[in-house]
């Protein structure tokens, strides 16, 4: 009894988990008669096997490239059973070794060294508070002068049961020194306004890993080394299912890849606020490394200081949004003070106006406002990835936009940017299920203080796009045509005027079951080319011929009179216009 009383002693006079595994190996070999050798075998959670921590009387280089099963050999037995075995002889201990894996038969034999197989054995679970085996402590007799005893069982139980409670104890004091050690060294950094990648290199020093810091749109904002960065981009392009689980469901993640050859292993932690996943911290290591458990505890705890640096960020970034969206309604209301004070007045040759309309989904308010905030922050995400210089300015679910060339860029080329801007949001929303939109676009001006009629006629589209049941993504003023001249009329004028200039062959349509109206339109829309009308119609030109003939005797007009053909024109497009808006107002 007073040898156990001095162990516990033993046990507990040190935290550091090291020390603890060699006094618990070298007070088991002195108290227990007959022990020559002993060696503890802890799980490794990560790859579910046993793993041997620390040895007396054995080569523990030799011994650490044995990873048993939860069955294989003594140690594994004892494991599975939770249960002390005493092995008497060495046929027993031959007999309860047999199964296992060959290479660690060999790597056992060089770990006894001069030694043959023990004479006999005692083998002793390590059971935690919860009842689960931690590990296996075993004590052998290589000599064959002593054999085991009942009472040498229930020694080493014992000393397994105190040395469950002294490693679990080590192990809490290990992983906070150890997280404490990571978190101060981050936080040092992030006080004395370090960047992002002051953080992140900091982090791969004191781990002696590659990092990588990504947005939860998969965006690499920092790498420590190539190696991160080509990690990272490997991951978007290759494993993008994996990247989107840490980020839906906020959990850590690991990933396995090969580059140029070479096998890795990655370690995905979400990085995350009160609002949700934010970013994505990545570990880079070779696949015959594993991360110590201590370490992935000190990362998970360390991951809150890269949130607030990238919260920071956002809010920055949200803060030169907000300015730049004031400095816009500036402009728009004619005060152009703020705007000549910055560089970009200074070089920009054009200008363009847009107008986005987000459109409004049916799952309630709270998350409309959810999925609005993310198209922010994707919207944020473009404009930072974007050539051009955008002033944005927010109000409910219209954006206002101002485009600057000051790349001096060719006019059509500035405008197939702005285009492909748009574009790649409407890609994202898809992806990430935001909300969907529509765009206006304005003329292209050369002067600031000719914004507000680029700024009208983006305006103008999107009131148009709003009356169409299937409306484009996009659409400029230039492709709005004369339907900019219907927007604000009444649509029973208009409708009188229709029927007072079309009246009459939509009547005789209706009556007799024919195309007449069809037709004009055709003809209007091929320049009045009876030949290329006859061909849209997939007719004889004979055939137009007299379906022209019949329209224009029931207009009661003269082909030739191009006010009149301009009328017939005009009262299409009106005709075009309401039967676009009457189907929006029916859809909607």
């Amino acid at each position: 009894m007073l040898s156990l009383v001095n162990a516990a002693q033993v046990l507990t006079s040190t935290l550091d988990i090291n020390q603890v595994l060699e006094k618990l190996m070298s007070e088991v070999l002195n108290v227990i008669d007959g022990a020559d050798a002993g060696v503890l075998f802890m799980l490794n959670t990560r790859t579910n096997r046993l793993i041997a921590k620390h040895a007396i009387g054995y080569n523990l280089a030799h011994l650490k490239k044995i990873h048993l099963a939860s069955n294989e050999g003594m140690t594994g037995k004892v494991f599975s059973q939770k249960k002390a075995f005493r092995f008497h002889s060495s046929d027993d201990v031959t007999e309860s070794m047999s199964d296992l894996f060959p290479l660690y038969e060999e790597d056992y034999t060089k770990a006894v060294g001069n030694f043959a197989y023990p004479k006999s054995a005692v083998c002793a679970p390590l059971l935690d508070k919860s009842n689960t085996c931690i590990g296996v402590l075993t004590i052998v007799n290589f000599s064959g002068d002593t054999q085991f005893e009942n009472n040498d069982l229930m020694m080493l139980q014992a000393f397994a049961n105190q040395s469950s409670i002294a490693i679990e104890n080590a192990k809490l004091f290990t992983q906070n020194e150890r997280s404490k050690r990571i978190y101060d060294a981050l936080t040092r950094v992030s006080l004395t306004r370090g960047r992002l990648s002051d953080m992140t290199d900091t982090l791969a020093s004191l781990l002696g890993q590659p990092v990588a810091i990504m947005t939860d749109f998969h965006d690499v904002l920092v790498a420590s080394s190539p190696i991160a960065k080509h990690a990272a981009e490997f991951l978007v392009e290759q494993q993008l299912e994996h990247l989107n689980t840490v980020v839906q469901q906020c959990v850590q993640y690991q990933v396995h890849i090969t580059i140029d050859q070479d096998m890795y292993v990655n370690y995905l932690f979400p990085i995350h606020t009160e609002r949700g996943v934010i970013g994505m911290l990545l570990i880079v290591m070779h696949n015959h490394l594993q991360m110590d458990p201590l370490d992935l505890f000190a990362v998970e705890q360390a991951s809150a200081l890269f949130a607030l640096q990238l919260a920071e960020q956002e809010k920055e970034l949200e803060i030169s949004f907000k300015y730049d969206g004031y400095l816009l309604q500036q402009l728009l209301n004619l005060d152009f003070t703020g705007f000549y004070k910055r560089q970009e007045a200074l070089q920009t040759t054009h200008f363009l106006c847009a107008t986005l309309q987000l459109q409004e989904n049916t799952y309630g308010v709270v998350q409309t406002k959810k999925q609005q905030q993310q198209f922010s922050k994707l919207l944020y995400r473009a404009t930072r990835l974007f050539s051009f210089p955008i002033f944005i300015s927010e109000h409910d679910f219209h954006y206002q936009f101002l485009f600057l060339n000051n790349l001096q860029v060719p006019v059509e080329q500035f405008k197939e940017h702005i285009q492909q801007f748009f574009e790649l949001i409407d890609k994202d929303v898809n992806i990430y299920n935001s909300l969907s939109f529509h765009v206006g676009l304005g003329r292209v001006f050369e002067s600031i203080e000719n914004i507000t009629s680029s700024h009208r006629d983006s305006k103008k589209c999107i009131d148009y796009l709003q009356t169409l049941e299937q409306a484009p993504l996009i659409l400029s003023y230039e492709k709005l045509g004369p339907y900019t001249l219907f927007l604000n009329n009444d649509p029973q004028e208009m409708a009188e005027y229709i029927a007072l200039k079309l009246g009459p062959i939509i009547k005789y349509d209706n009556h007799h079951k024919t195309d007449l109206l069809y037709t004009l339109k055709l003809y209007f829309l091929h320049n009045q080319s009876r030949k290329h009308t006859a061909e849209a119609c997939f007719v004889h030109i004979n055939t137009i011929k007299y379906r022209l003939q019949t329209i224009f005797s029931l207009l009661d007009v003269n082909e030739k009179n191009g006010q009149i053909m301009f009328e017939l024109n005009l009262a299409l497009y009106m005709q075009s216009y309401l039967q676009n808006a009457k189907l929006a107002k029916t859809d909607k």
